[in-house]
């Protein structure tokens, strides 16, 4: 494989994330770059033509590049993976640009690629595609979606096929008990039919598919999350935890509580 330089693009405001993203993924995007091969890795904040959108920071890693070949990606790919970073470097060869397609902020460009995105900017024409146009470019196909997934606000890290039942912190139903009497926010996860029929008292419901529009409804603090066995709750806890909130998962679920002994109460409201 080419040698390659990693290129980190930082440079946007994160108005609609609302907090900085390079700050939040910056360092698992230089982790990825790094254990695909980059001979070094720069992160660009400060465009060397600033007020050109993502086409100033692609020049501005061309320029500031140690190799020939530059992997650029933006700072916002919080599944980025080594093998989707290999797969665009082997495919460029002889080509300007190797990229999936639509995804220019995920691919390998030669240096020469430089000259005609500069004209591309010098004519005030901003968009990507405007440079695209004018090089050769190779598709690249076979990735695996996620690893291409952006953020561009907090609810793209709820709505994601992404979600995963592996490594969710986990408490059982005596430990629900204990913290939901201690004031511990109760979020259940089920269809409204399942929560009517029973639930824990006071619970929340907030079923598992509306919850990528919902989530920040979810309060800051101790959040636990119920499903009917645990399943859907996982998931859950998953996405809101890569959101920023602090929640953990009940095992066995409602299932669990009630063949525990604990009180269920039946209908639409928590109480």
């Amino acid at each position: 494989m080419k040698a390659f330089t990693g290129a980190v693009l930082a440079g946007g405001k994160s108005t609609r994330f609302g907090e900085d993203k390079f700050a939040r993924f910056g360092a698992g995007v230089i982790a990825a770059l790094r254990a695909a091969g980059a001979a070094d890795v720069v992160v660009v904040r400060d465009d060397d033509r600033p007020g050109n959108g993502p086409l100033g920071g692609i020049a501005t890693a061309l320029r500031r590049a140690s190799t020939d070949v530059v992997v650029v990606l933006a700072c916002d790919l919080p599944d980025v993976h080594p093998d989707g970073i290999r797969a665009v470097v082997e495919a460029l060869g002889d080509a300007d640009v190797a990229l999936p397609p639509g995804e220019p902020l995920h691919a390998a460009w030669h240096r020469r690629a430089l000259a005609e995105i500069d004209a591309a900017i010098d004519r005030g024409a901003l968009a990507v595609k405007a440079a695209l146009d004018r090089l050769r470019v190779v598709e690249v196909g076979g990735l695996d979606p996620v690893w291409l997934r952006n953020v561009n606000r907090p609810s793209d890290l709820v709505q994601t096929p992404a979600m995963a039942d592996e490594g969710v912190p986990e408490i059982d139903v005596t430990e629900l008990a204990r913290r939901r009497a201690a004031g511990a926010y109760v979020l259940d996860v089920r269809n409204p039919d399942e929560y009517e029929a029973g639930h824990v008292p006071g619970a929340v419901l907030i079923p598992l598919g509306e919850l990528g529009e919902r989530w920040e409804e979810v309060p800051e603090g101790d959040v636990l999350v119920i499903c009917k066995s645990g399943a859907r709750s996982a998931r859950a806890v998953e996405a809101l935890n890569r959101a920023g909130r602090t929640t953990v998962n009940v095992a066995g679920g409602t299932m669990a509580w009630m063949e525990a002994g604990f009180e269920v109460v039946t209908g639409p409201e928590p109480a």
